[in-house]
């Protein structure tokens, strides 16, 4: 029993050296790394600054392309490649040689891609990310980057499909973003909404372009792409106010989207909402207080009479948000006097209470307008 014990002894005494040889080893070569690195970024650096002084001259040898392709499919030396890259790139200038080389050399990088899409997803994320900062990805349907792209649109990293969105917008092609977006319908494959919207705004390219090529393939999208796509659109242009009517005033399109075209006509008018607008903000018994709340603050876009009434109905919802969006838009529509008439005229307490409250801020204002 005791030699059993003292054999476990020993064992754990083994194991516990082994890790600190193992710690030691590894704290040594990172460090060895980090003396070198430099070194070899700085090498990296001064062959990039020879090359792009003429993006179609050939400095590789047969014999170069293989070591260089050696090296940078691991992905440490290809972080230093980028680094170094960042570093020769800092001027505008140099930055369009840079790029212009790098479209020269594009079998050298899509010779990359071969292995490192193979790898694990961050890997496989880094390239994506190479392929946008230097905008790779042609305008040919069947570009090689484009198609490599929307194959990694479909990997289940959230980092792949966003880096693979990125580098089709930076392509500038419209055509290649909304076939990458019906691929991610079609695997039923959902990435987050305000990625989508803040990833289309980068767009290389002319957004109201990118907005009419949405639009026309609208069918082939989920309802969730569709809400983002509004918000982007809503974001360019201001042609889309006909078209998307039928959306809001039809009950069986997804809320998401029918809120993302509220916020829509509170930015460009429409006189053709303005009923439905109207009838929203009123009628908060009758529909979902979000609507509501959001045709309220559309509003404020719509002055008129008939606005008016529909703000002072809306002030008496027991939905607080209705009834703050609603005395909003009031004291953005009319002055002081007319809100105090308005106020003093109001019966429900819920309303006067709110609309008060609302005075008082736009008194507020106005004295310090004055001061």
């Amino acid at each position: 029993m005791v030699l059993q014990v003292n054999l476990l002894i020993y064992a754990y005494m083994a194991l516990c050296a082994c890790m600190l040889i193992f710690n030691m080893f590894y704290v040594s070569r990172s460090r060895w790394h980090s003396f070198k690195n430099p070194g070899r970024i700085k090498k990296y650096r001064e062959w990039m600054e020879y090359c792009i002084q003429d993006p179609d001259q050939d400095v590789f040898d047969e014999f170069q392309k293989k070591v260089w392709d050696r090296k940078l499919k691991r992905s440490s030396q290809l972080i230093l490649f980028q680094t170094a890259l960042e570093q020769v790139a800092e001027g505008a200038a140099t930055r369009e040689k840079l790029i212009s080389w790098m479209h020269v050399h594009r079998d050298m990088v899509y010779a990359l891609g071969s292995s490192y899409l193979k790898k694990n997803g961050m890997e496989k994320a880094y390239y994506a990310y190479i392929l946008e900062t230097y905008q790779l990805c042609g305008a040919s349907e069947k570009d090689p980057f484009v198609l490599q792209m929307q194959q990694l649109v479909m990997d289940h990293s959230i980092y792949c499909r966003e880096n693979a969105l990125c580098a089709l917008y930076a392509g500038g092609t419209a055509s290649h973003v909304v076939k990458a977006y019906e691929i991610l319908t079609r695997m039923d494959i959902q990435h987050s909404l305000k990625m989508v919207t803040d990833g289309l705004l980068t767009f290389n390219g002319d957004k109201e372009v990118l907005a009419e090529a949405l639009w026309g393939a609208w069918g082939h999208f989920s309802d969730s792409y569709r809400a983002a796509f509004i918000n982007f659109i809503r974001m360019v242009s201001g042609s889309f106010t006909g078209r998307f009517l039928p959306i809001l005033t039809d009950a069986g399109y997804d809320r998401e989207v029918r809120f993302a075209v509220l916020r829509y006509y509170r930015k460009y008018y429409y006189p053709e909402a303005r009923e439905e607008l109207r009838y929203l903000a009123a009628h908060w018994e009758q529909v979902d207080w979000e609507f509501s709340a959001l045709a309220a603050l559309a509003l404020e876009n719509y002055p008129g009479a008939k606005t008016v009434e529909a703000l002072r109905l809306g002030c008496r919802s027991r939905n607080w948000h209705v009834r703050y969006n609603c005395a909003q838009s009031l004291s953005r529509l009319l002055c002081v006097e007319s809100m105090e008439r308005i106020t003093m005229d109001e019966t429900d307490a819920y309303a006067k209470d709110m609309l008060m409250y609302n005075l008082s801020l736009k008194e507020v204002e106005r004295n310090d307008g004055h001061d």
